[in-house]
């Protein structure tokens, strides 16, 4: 019998997952606890789910409980809340660790911890996980790349490439503009700029030792508009920035 999935938050981070699954073909029940009603609402009836009268009453109906709320209301919110020892929790809130979560949580279930962004909705990109859990892997692996990671400060570590995810679009938008601004239909734009992006991925995928420098290099060869581009790019450090990003994220997280 398929497991029943219940989820504590209705955002954003949930509505990536419910779409994902359902994209997948996951029909299986899914409960939704109260909180930000009208978003649950919305997520019951476009997904076909069910929204519970409180969040215990969703821990009481469900296999799989997917913790998606802030970070600020999370451990308070679990302390509230009774599980069973068969119960598999899995937080996909950013920065509390799995002992903060298990010292938060009345009952044994097993704990876990998983990243998820707005790709998953469309069954693509990478889904961290940690420690390994079978249960969370047979549900989230739908939702695309699983990457498990059985250090706590590895997986705490690809926040920053998760949240790279978020800032794609800004680099999309500034890549298409130029063209937009020259005339090109908006379509065309978009879709040139988005599989030029994808194409270079699947290239990457495809041979994960790739030396990423050497192939720059055999590609932007004198002479070529993409050596005029990238010496351009280098020339205004354009690629440092995106660094620092990361950077500042692992300075962020180191501090809290």
């Amino acid at each position: 019998m398929t497991s029943k999935l219940g989820f504590i938050g209705a955002g954003h981070l949930a509505s990536y997952t419910i779409a994902g699954l359902r994209r997948a073909g996951d029909q299986r029940d899914i409960i939704l606890s109260p909180r930000n009603a009208e978003k649950a609402q919305q997520l019951s009836m476009e997904f076909d789910c069910r929204v519970a009268a409180t969040n215990q009453a969703v821990v009481d109906a469900a296999d799989i409980v997917i913790l998606a709320v802030r970070p600020a209301h999370a451990l308070a919110i679990l302390s509230e809340l009774q599980f069973r020892p068969e119960q598999c929790l899995i937080s996909v809130v950013a920065g509390i660790t799995v002992t903060q979560l298990r010292a938060a949580v009345q009952g044994d279930a097993e704990i876990c911890r998983s990243l998820i962004v707005s790709s998953a909705a469309y069954n693509a990109g990478a889904v961290s996980l940690h420690p390994d859990n079978q249960v969370a892997q047979q549900l989230l692996g739908c939702l695309g790349e699983m990457v498990t990671l059985e250090i706590e400060k590895d997986f705490d570590l690809s926040l920053a490439a998760m949240c790279a995810n978020g800032w794609m679009y800004k680099l999309v938008e500034s890549l298409e503009k130029p063209m937009l601004d020259a005339g090109m239909p908006a379509e065309a734009a978009r879709k040139l700029v988005v599989q030029s992006i994808v194409g270079t991925m699947a290239h990457i995928e495809s041979e994960p030792g790739m030396d990423l420098n050497a192939v720059t290099k055999s590609i932007a060869t004198p002479g070529t508009y993409t050596k005029l581009g990238l010496d351009m790019l280098e020339k205004q450090q354009a690629f440092t920035p995106w660094q620092d990003a990361i950077q500042s994220l692992l300075v962020a997280q180191s501090n809290d």
